[in-house]
């Protein structure tokens, strides 16, 4: 059985590299989904219907482009199993790791931003 993995950093799109670094993240993690992605990536290898049931106010063409983008930027790869049914696994790369401690400043920013919206509610 041959397998055939794609590592972003061969396929980095050229349209993406500048000399300002937060353009640069911006570039790199821009997107609704792509955080969102990289948080259960992070957390083990999926294939794409099961992010997609992670996610599931995601559209597939929507997960698809999603998907491509972290993939050009070197943020996961992409594993092809020579099946049939063929299986496609999705992980993240050792670049996309690490993304893990913003990953985890924006969830615990978000588990506040709750709370705090909450509370604002309840002021009304």
């Amino acid at each position: 059985m041959e397998t055939v993995t794609t590592t972003a950093s061969l396929v980095v799109r050229r349209a993406s590299i500048t000399d300002c670094p937060l353009t640069a993240a911006v570039n790199a993690i821009d997107g609704k989904w792509n955080l969102i992605c990289l948080y259960w990536l992070d957390s083990g290898t999926r294939r794409f219907n099961h992010l997609r049931r992670l996610m599931p106010d995601i559209s597939h063409k929507v997960l698809t482009e999603t998907l491509r983008s972290l993939e050009e930027e070197g943020l996961i790869t992409r594993t092809v199993y020579a099946e049939v049914p063929s299986r496609v696994e999705y992980s993240i790369s050792e670049h996309g790791q690490s993304l893990r401690p913003l990953i985890e400043v924006v969830l615990v920013w978000g588990h506040g931003h709750i709370q705090w919206l909450t509370g604002a509610q309840e002021r009304v």
